[in-house]
This record gives C-alpha cells, sequence and structure tokens, in this order.
C-alpha cells in the first residue's frame, strides 16, 4: 500500500524506451495524475440503507416531507463517501440515507 505523508508518495516508474531527460532516481518531482476522465455524477452519501437495500432501492421523501416512498435505484461507482447514482433520482430529490432496519416492509412512510 503507497503512504501519502505530506501530500507525497513513492513511485517506482518503468519506461518504454529511455527516461526523459533530466530525470534522477530519488528525486522529487511535482506531476499531474489523471486516474480517469472526470465526469457529472450524481452523488448518494453512503449511509445503512445499503445493508438493508443492498442499493437497489431508497426511500424517497414527497414534495412536502411527509411521506417517503420506496424508489428502485441503479448504483455505480462508489468511493469512501459517495455512491455514484445511475438511474432512478434525479438532482434535488431527497432520501433516507440511515438505516432501513426497524422499516419493515413497508412501501411508504408516514413522516411527522
Amino acid at each position: 500500500n503507497p503512504v501519502i505523508n505530506n501530500g507525497q508518495f513513492q513511485v517506482d516508474m518503468e519506461f518504454v524506451n529511455e527516461a526523459p531527460s533530466g530525470l534522477r532516481r530519488g528525486q522529487t518531482a511535482r506531476i499531474r495524475l489523471e486516474l480517469g476522465e472526470s465526469s457529472n455524477a450524481l452523488l448518494l452519501p453512503r449511509g445503512g440503507f445499503y445493508q438493508t437495500s443492498g442499493g437497489n432501492w431508497v426511500f424517497k421523501l414527497n414534495e412536502d416531507g411527509t411521506q417517503a416512498v420506496k424508489q428502485n435505484i441503479r448504483l455505480g461507482r462508489l468511493n469512501p463517501e459517495y455512491y455514484e447514482v445511475l438511474s432512478g433520482l434525479e438532482a434535488g430529490d431527497k432520501v433516507i440515507t440511515s438505516s432501513y432496519d426497524t422499516f419493515g416492509d413497508n412501501e411508504v412512510l408516514e413522516l411527522n
């Protein structure tokens, strides 16, 4: 596992042809590392809901916040904080992300 210390980490590099001129063993260098293309995505905070729904559905609040209705979703990539939502929700939708363990098999929750 690489260790990041003060924003720095060690890498071993192997060049197909020859190393770029001026590059020395043990040298510190600033680089721009692109791990993939960035894209706009709808993100859902990670939470206890996943243990019950497997990420296949969430409880989505209605307009006035008096009910939460079971809504099918499809998740994509994830990071330590968020799931990417591929379908089933739109920007601005409000959902319950805490545990669903006490909600039973209800399709609709009445909220106070």
